[in-house]
């Protein structure tokens, strides 16, 4: 696929990508296209944490195996030749129900990621679980001061991330809906005397944000004492409403941001060739890019993604964007079909997968 290069000069907010969805985990070839992707649009860091890793959730105090060791090395290294930081994101589940024994074997994980692993960003998340107590944030953050504590006694020498996924990243009611009321007083309890270096993810108002404004993002930097690393929720599609969904349409509605937020970081589609359009329009809202400027960049994608031919297909995927597979009806599948059928690209192949419900939401793939 042809590449545009798009690189921001002077920008003060660092852009990434946090590989943080649940389902279907990319393929070693895909995420190193992805990785060897992103260098060319103003994008710094690559955070590999798939939900459904279970070496980094469900089984994250079990030994990784000497397979998924070496592919992690790997990663690491492709990473590193593209310019790329590398970064792993746990979710060391159930820790504060028995805080004395699984801390050391975090602290373990995170010297093994910096060591082993040549990691220089390091993610604790806490998201999309179950409090266990209402004083949890302050359980949580003990856990970040004291990974932050070891991190800089053991690795003075190296320009090291840590950032923490707080169980409510967001001030959408969705988050109390699906894992209990959070506790009054939350924030405060993972703020106070939170080492200043510690970064904090947050998506925005919602947990799907169609908008993130400066006013925001200032917003919620007061309440934490900190300026904010946003985790973006586009252009992911892997829950059970948005997996319906392809989303190939640019990033809008990210205005003033650069400088107010500390770093971005964008939670990619499962589809990983297709997910590429999408991030590499966001450079052009820090740019503060026209509308028309995203869309042009948005067409060229397409037309190198699928043979020139994206005209004849642009409005079907206009559709799967806004509307979803739902309003699909079994003639515009086939029209659909029909007009990338001689093509022979990877996003092609990711068209006829979705189509064929490969991407379909499965509620087993919840790990927690």
């Amino acid at each position: 696929m042809e590449s545009y290069k798009i690189l921001v000069k002077n920008m003060k907010t660092s852009l990434g990508i946090i590989e943080g969805y649940y389902g279907r985990i990319y393929s070693e070839e895909e995420r190193n296209s992805l990785i060897s992707f992103i260098r060319n649009y103003n994008y710094s860091y690559y955070i590999y944490a798939p939900k459904n890793d279970s070496f980094l959730r469900r089984k994250w105090f079990d030994n990784i195996s000497n397979d998924h060791i070496d592919f992690l090395k790997r990663l690491s290294e492709h990473c590193k030749n593209n310019s790329i930081q590398f970064g792993v994101g746990i979710s060391p589940l159930g820790i504060t129900k028995d805080l004395q024994k699984y801390l050391s074997v975090l602290l373990q994980k995170v010297d093994f990621f910096i060591k082993e692993l040549n990691a220089s960003v390091i993610a604790i998340l806490f998201d999309d679980i179950t409090l266990y107590t209402e004083d949890e944030g302050d359980h949580q953050k003990e856990i970040m001061n004291k990974i932050s504590t070891f991190v800089k006694a053991n690795f003075k020498d190296r320009n090291l991330r840590l950032i923490f996924c707080p169980t409510y990243y967001s001030f959408d009611p969705i988050l109390d809906k699906c894992f209990g009321r959070r506790p009054e007083g939350y924030f405060h309890q993972i703020t106070e005397n939170l080492d200043k270096d510690v970064e904090i993810f947050w998506t925005g108002n919602k947990v799907l944000s169609k908008e993130i404004t400066a006013d925001d993002i200032n917003s919620i930097n007061t309440l934490l004492g900190r300026k904010v690393t946003i985790w973006d929720n586009y252009p992911v599609n892997d829950g059970k409403f948005i997996c319906k969904h392809v989303y190939t349409r640019e990033f809008k509605n990210r205005t003033s941001l650069d400088g107010v937020a500390l770093s971005h970081a964008v939670n990619p589609m499962l589809e990983a060739e297709l997910t590429k359009v999408a991030i590499a329009t966001l450079p052009l809202c820090y740019k503060n890019e026209s509308e028309e400027q995203k869309q042009t960049l948005r067409i060229k994608l397409l037309n190198s993604m699928f043979d020139n031919k994206s005209d004849s297909i642009i409005k079907l995927l206009d559709i799967l964007n806004d509307e979803g597979i739902d309003a699909f009806s079994d003639e515009m599948k086939e029209e659909l079909k029909e007009n990338i059928t001689t093509i022979n690209t990877k996003a092609k192949h990711e068209l006829i997968d979705f189509l064929s419900g490969v991407y379909k939401f499965d509620p087993a793939c919840l790990t927690s």
